[in-house]
C-alpha cells in the first residue's frame, strides 16, 4: 500500500504494470471539488488517451497488468494535494520487499 500525495507538476507516462502485480487498486481520497478531473488516464495499445476514471472521494479504479492495459496521468493543473491510496497485490516474485506491508513474511 502507498499513500500518494501528488501536487501540481505531477504526471505519469502511459505504462502497464509488471506481471508480478496481480492487480492494482487506486482508491481516491481527495474531497476538493476541483479534483473531479484528476482521475487516472486510460490508454489504448498505441498509448493514445481513451478515457479517464472519475476522481471521487472513496471511488476506486482496479486494473490488471497485461500488454494491453495502459494507464498514466496526463499533465494537468492540480490545485492543492491530490490524495489517493495505491494498493498492489503482488506475487512472491516481487523483489522490492521493503515496499511490502510485512517485508519479513513470505507472500502466500
Amino acid at each position: 500500500m502507498e499513500y500518494a500525495q501528488d501536487v501540481d507538476g505531477f504526471w505519469l507516462e502511459p505504462h502497464t504494470d509488471l506481471g508480478v502485480k496481480v492487480f492494482t487498486m487506486l482508491l481516491y481520497l481527495s474531497k476538493e471539488p476541483s479534483h473531479g478531473n484528476l482521475g487516472t488516464d486510460i490508454y489504448d495499445t498505441a498509448k493514445k488517451p481513451i478515457g479517464r476514471s472519475p476522481f471521487e472521494p472513496n471511488g476506486a479504479m482496479v486494473f490488471v497488468p497485461s500488454n494491453i492495459t495502459y494507464h498514466g496521468f496526463e499533465p494537468r493543473k492540480i490545485n492543492g494535494v491530490r490524495k489517493s491510496v495505491i494498493i498492489n497485490y503482488v506475487t512472491n516474485e516481487w523483489r522490492a520487499r521493503e515496499q511490502l506491508a510485512f517485508p519479513d513474511r513470505p507472500i502466500t
